[in-house]
Order: structure tokens, then C-alpha cells, then sequence
């Protein structure tokens, strides 16, 4: 019987070389996506637009048959492309079919400015479901969203090839439309 034995010693250098393979595809992307970003800055400056600090209802929404309509508001935020969206929760507070939520951010927006440097967004924030004559819907919702500068390193490999794809579609449309159809 013929068995292979597996040493420490073997698996120790496999985990090496994964790690030396990751840390050069994560050099290769982030090199990549500054470029990407230079030519879209170049390009296409107005595609970096200011990131909003607030959601909320509309401002004057009066007509109490529907729910106000929603819009991001305060535009201080970092001039960025944005490359992931948040993942958001609204958990509830009360109970009842009308009940008051506070939103849980699980995982901010990514967004990258034309500086090649990232940014991450977190939300906080209350409101309420309401009735309405219409349908049910939220209202009093006040929502701030928070950007902060995120570390190269602290963005998953996972983001990275994410961000990668849709800065290479943005700044190469035509091969991005050429690769889509083959």
C-alpha cells in the first residue's frame, strides 16, 4: 500500500506561496485601478461627483396621501466614483405594522476619488413606517452618512477585482462592450 504523507514542512510553503500569490494579485490590481482612475479623471472628470452626508425625506413633501420621497441631501462627502454600495438594514425599535427602525450598516459604500485613494462610507440613522392613505411607507427618515479614508489594505481582495472591472468598463467602454458580446 502506497500512501503519501503530507508534512508540516510541505503545507507551511503551500500557505506561503497563496499568500505571495494573493499579495501580488492585490499589488497588480491597486496598480491597475490607479490607472484606471487616472484616465477617467483625464477622460471624464464629471464622473467623480460629490458623495451625499444625508438621506432622508424630500424637503416640503406636504401631500399626506403617499410617503415623501427619498433623496440623498448635504453633497460634503468625498468627490469619488462610487464602486460597491452599502448594505444596509432597517431593524425595528417598536413594535406594531407602524413601527420606528434605526438603520444598521453592515457594510459601508466603497467609492474611490481621482487620487487613486479609497473611501468608505457608514450609515446611522432613525425613521419611521407610516401610514398613509396610499400605502404604508417610510417617513421621518434621518440618515447620516459618514465617509472616511479606507486603507489599501483594508479592502478585500474581493473589492478590489470588483473595483477593477468597473473602473476598466468605465475607461475602456468600447472593450468592455466587445468583451461583453464574445
Amino acid at each position: 500500500m502506497n500512501t503519501t504523507q503530507i508534512t508540516v514542512e510541505q503545507i507551511e510553503l503551500l500557505a506561503t506561496e497563496l499568500e505571495a500569490d494573493a499579495e501580488e494579485n492585490r499589488s497588480r490590481l491597486l496598480r491597475l485601478i490607479r490607472a484606471e482612475t487616472r484616465i477617467l479623471a483625464a477622460r471624464e472628470p464629471e464622473r467623480f461627483t460629490r458623495r451625499a452626508c444625508h438621506y432622508g425625506d424630500e424637503a416640503g413633501h406636504y401631500d399626506n396621501s403617499y410617503p415623501p420621497k427619498m433623496e440623498y441631501s448635504e453633497r460634503t462627502g468625498p468627490v469619488s466614483i462610487t464602486l460597491t454600495k452599502s448594505v444596509t438594514e432597517d431593524v425595528a425599535t417598536t413594535s406594531g405594522f407602524y413601527y420606528e427602525w434605526r438603520r444598521v450598516c453592515s457594510s459601508g459604500a466603497l467609492a474611490l476619488d481621482m487620487h487613486g485613494r479609497f473611501w468608505r462610507s457608514d450609515e446611522t440613522g432613525t425613521g419611521r413606517v407610516g401610514q398613509f392613505a396610499a400605502h404604508p411607507g417610510d417617513c421621518g427618515v434621518d440618515v447620516t452618512i459618514d465617509w472616511s479614508r479606507e486603507s489599501d489594505d483594508d479592502v478585500s481582495l474581493d473589492e478590489l477585482r470588483a473595483a477593477e472591472g468597473k473602473l476598466r468598463a468605465l475607461a475602456f467602454p468600447a472593450a468592455a462592450a466587445k468583451a461583453a458580446q464574445s
